[in-house]
């Protein structure tokens, strides 16, 4: 699904005076809470000597608190989720918002004074950097469920929502490896490529590409060997840095908060992109992509695309969507020169708590929750997400998935420990760089302008947006 973002004019808007832009859902009032019977253990004296007896005595009722909760993935297992943890704190009533919180709307209900108390699936540093999310390090570390140094939640799980030495969320939520290349193994084996040996440089896919695309009598595109731009590319926000540099082996925004986009290897991997809109006509490639709009995967997950670079989620969302085809996710292409590197990238999801939250610990009691057995079991069976913890892994059943889905979903999480090179990104104004990323290939594959000015225009605009909200910081 494609969301709005929200640049730092669109938030320094919502901050002047945008409360009518949050739109919370009512809740009722509760039935007020009834006296509890209780069993104390008391001394008394009896006769000169004293006893240790047990008495039941009237407690004062715990107060019924309801509580607001964004969580993202609109649906019922976010509303199972609710349900188990309400049943292990009987005086919460979570009022779970069934939608996809945007940048804007988030924003809009903290200016408005009625920002949720959690809040997930949103442009995560533009949050945390704008100093309205609580940091975590404290409830962290008097903590008996969940650690920062047993290792049981990967190390760079945590870095991807730490800003300025704290942490501001506790991970959870298809938190394993954001990108895997999938391939759809029928139509390579039509194709008469070899399945033992698929691409691992970019080079090698867009051969794969030309031999797999086949068009009907028409000219129009029957069989896509790739669109590198129909998922995972375009992103750079949402819990997902842009990892395309990365494939080239850097980073484009530095820990010192400088970024680093106008060189040869930016030119070099928009070249890529182009290549293969140039071999097909980006007309054609965007007339496919519409034709599957609203099923999962698109193209690819109907068979009608051979090769995509897709998340974790796409794994399970594939084989639900089309279970007669085999399928298998691996590492990313990197360009000829890095060949045998195998790169992956930390990102994905946490519970983030709001500042102004009524009943921050509460929040953080349910952040917990979001990475123990009932959640994860439930987001597994759903959707085929992983957990972060490596505990919860053990545990896991795999045997609801054939076993050629098995192996590509236990590569996301596996691949944190076993590739090359695992990176990840801190950049406070994500938002707009995804908008600039996607204004920057748009405009190359359409002719608008070169990938040598599409590199030196994205670096322009993003220094420019950087300095400018830092000095909005003060």
């Amino acid at each position: 699904m494609e969301k709005n973002k929200f640049s730092r004019r669109d938030f320094l808007g919502l901050a002047a005076g945008a409360a009518s832009g949050a739109v919370l859902a009512g809740c009722a009032p509760s039935e007020p809470p009834a006296p509890q019977i209780v069993k104390e253990t008391v001394v008394v004296e009896v006769e000169g000597e004293k006893e240790i007896v047990e008495v039941e005595v009237t407690a004062a009722p715990e107060e019924t608190i309801t509580f607001e909760w964004w969580p993202g993935w609109p649906g019922a297992p976010m509303t199972a989720i609710a349900k188990f943890f309400e049943d292990k704190h009987p005086n919460v009533k979570i009022n779970i918002g069934q939608f996809y919180p945007e940048g804007a709307q988030l924003m809009a209900a903290v200016a408005s004074g009625t920002p949720p108390d959690m809040v997930a699936d949103v442009p995560y540093l533009e949050i945390i950097a704008r100093d309205v999310c609580l940091p975590l390090d404290d409830y962290i570390a008097a903590s008996d469920e969940v650690s920062m140094e047993d290792g049981d939640i990967p190390e760079i799980l945590w870095k991807v929502f730490e800003w300025q030495g704290q942490h501001y969320g506790v991970p959870s939520v298809e938190t394993a490896g954001r990108e895997g290349m999938g391939y759809n193994l029928d139509l390579i084996e039509q194709a008469g490529l070899d399945l033992e040996n698929l691409p691992e440089t970019w080079e090698e896919v867009f051969e794969w590409h030309k031999q797999i695309t086949t068009y009907d009598s028409a000219g129009n595109l029957d069989i896509l060997g790739m669109n590198p731009m129909a998922e995972r590319l375009d992103a750079a926000s949402y819990g997902d840095p842009w990892c395309l540099p990365h494939m080239w082996g850097f980073n484009y925004i530095s820990e010192d908060l400088e970024y680093d986009i106008d060189r040869p290897e930016t030119v070099e991997l928009l070249n890529t992109i182009k290549m293969f809109f140039d071999d097909v006509g980006p007309e054609k490639m965007e007339a496919q992509q519409a034709g599957f709009a609203g099923v999962a995967r698109g193209a690819f997950g109907v068979g009608k695309q051979a090769m995509l670079i897709t998340y974790h989620s796409g794994v399970a969302a594939v084989w639900q969507t089309n279970p007669t085809q085999t399928y298998k996710w691996t590492y990313v292409p990197v360009p000829a020169g890095r060949k045998g590197t195998k790169v992956q990238t930390g990102g994905g999801h946490a519970g983030i708590i709001m500042k102004d939250s009524k009943y921050p610990d509460v929040a953080f009691d349910l952040a917990v929750f979001l990475t123990q057995q009932e959640a994860c079991d439930t987001l597994f069976a759903s959707y085929g997400w992983f957990s972060p913890r490596k505990s919860w892994r053990e545990t896991v059943d795999l045997g609801m998935y054939p076993e050629h889905v098995q192996e590509s979903l236990l590569f996301y999480p596996d691949s944190l420990e076993e590739a090359d090179e695992v990176w990840f990104v801190r950049d406070p104004i994500e938002g707009v760089t995804q908008t600039e990323w996607q204004r920057a290939y748009q405009g190359v594959i359409y002719g608008e302008f070169t990938p040598e000015e599409a590199a030196a225009q994205m670096q322009e605009v993003l220094t420019q947006e950087l300095d400018q909200f830092l000095e909005d910081r003060g």
